[in-house]
């Protein structure tokens, strides 16, 4: 959850009904519960954002009608197939034109994933540019998130020290490297930072 917040704050966004799951499934956990009641409307602003542009709505609503074929693409193809070999029709093309055809089906196959994915991405860089460019109109709720966030780190970093585990064995991923109670462990090539929280064993080894 701190990850996919911190993700919020940095416009790199994710399913919110991801977070929101996660939350449900700590209801038990009062300080968890208070979080996302507290920040869920930052969440749904910033997420609704890309929204708001003609562009990435558009791109969407192409996606959203490539997706169920994509999902039934590969039984659609198979289908054909089987029932053009039952009515006898791909007996009469021979192997070579039987191997044909079946390559035909699986280049058919391919090439619908190939384009779903460029279609994707395409996406995620128009929602991302949009994003970025209108960045000052959620400066609040970025800014509220993180601060929320930052206790979330701060009840992780109490629980690790309270029970004394090891808090290399609960690494997570950020956008950001200045909260206070994290280590940073390594930086990857995008910036972004694996990170664990400060604790007694780490301590110890300084």
């Amino acid at each position: 959850m701190i990850s996919m917040l911190d993700g919020y704050a940095a416009l790199s966004i994710t399913d919110p009904a991801r977070i929101k799951r996660i939350a449900k499934n700590s209801s038990d956990d009062p300080d968890v519960k208070a979080v996302w009641k507290e920040i869920s409307k930052d969440v749904d602003d910033i997420s609704g954002l890309p929204a708001e542009s003609d562009e990435v709505v558009k791109q969407s609503r192409r996606l959203g009608i490539l997706r169920p074929v994509i999902m039934f693409l590969g039984l659609i193809v198979f289908t054909i197939y089987f029932v053009l070999l039952g009515t006898g029709v791909i007996a009469h093309l021979g192997i070579l034109g039987t191997y044909a055809l079946l390559g035909a089906f699986i280049g058919a196959y391919f090439v619908g994933f190939a384009v779903y994915f460029i279609l994707n991405r395409r996406l995620t860089r128009t929602a991302n540019a949009y994003d970025d460019s209108h960045q000052g109109e959620v400066a609040r709720q970025r800014r509220h998130i993180k601060v929320v966030n930052q206790r979330l780190i701060d009840k992780l970093a109490m629980i690790i020290r309270s029970e004394d585990r090891d808090p290399k064995k609960y690494k997570f991923r950020l956008f950001h490297n200045d909260y206070a109670n994290i280590n940073v462990v390594s930086e990857d090539k995008n910036s972004i930072y694996t990170v664990t929280v400060k604790g007694k064993t780490l301590k110890q080894e300084q």
